[in-house]
């Protein structure tokens, strides 16, 4: 795991987010389009709302997607919580091979794979999986 240090922007979106959604952040990353937020098991729901009222309003004061991940100690269960689409799962000297359907794969990887890095730089930085493949 590394360790995690956060520029005055993803402070910015971590503030905002925990002020609408009253969650706290275990980490945050972004790109230009989306921001990538992880809490503990169990608050992503509380953290979207209801109705996704609280995305909605993120969504319209980053002028960015809003993702929210749950983060577990487990790396299959984080995995699974960060891909649910995924169909087996197995790890192997801190890497991560998983299977998923022909049509959820793009969605996964997204445009020019900006998903993908996310996911992976999330698992790189709250795990100790160094790699992920996606079959």
């Amino acid at each position: 795991m590394s360790k995690k240090e956060f520029d005055m922007e993803t402070i910015g979106f971590i503030n905002l987010f925990e002020r609408i959604t009253n969650v706290s952040v275990r980490d945050c990353i972004f790109d230009e389009n989306s921001v990538y937020f992880l809490v503990d098991e169990g608050y992503a729901g509380k953290a979207i709302g209801k109705n996704g009222k609280n995305i909605k309003i993120l969504r319209e004061k980053l002028k960015r997607q809003v993702k929210v991940f749950e983060y577990n100690e487990n790396n299959e269960k984080f995995v699974n919580n960060l891909i649910p689409e995924n169909n087996s799962l197995e790890i192997k000297n801190k890497k991560i091979y998983i299977t998923v359907s022909a049509k959820d794969k793009g969605k996964i990887i997204g445009r020019n794979g900006e998903n993908i890095k996310k996911i992976r730089e999330l698992l790189r930085r709250n795990s100790d999986i160094q790699s992920l493949e996606i079959r």
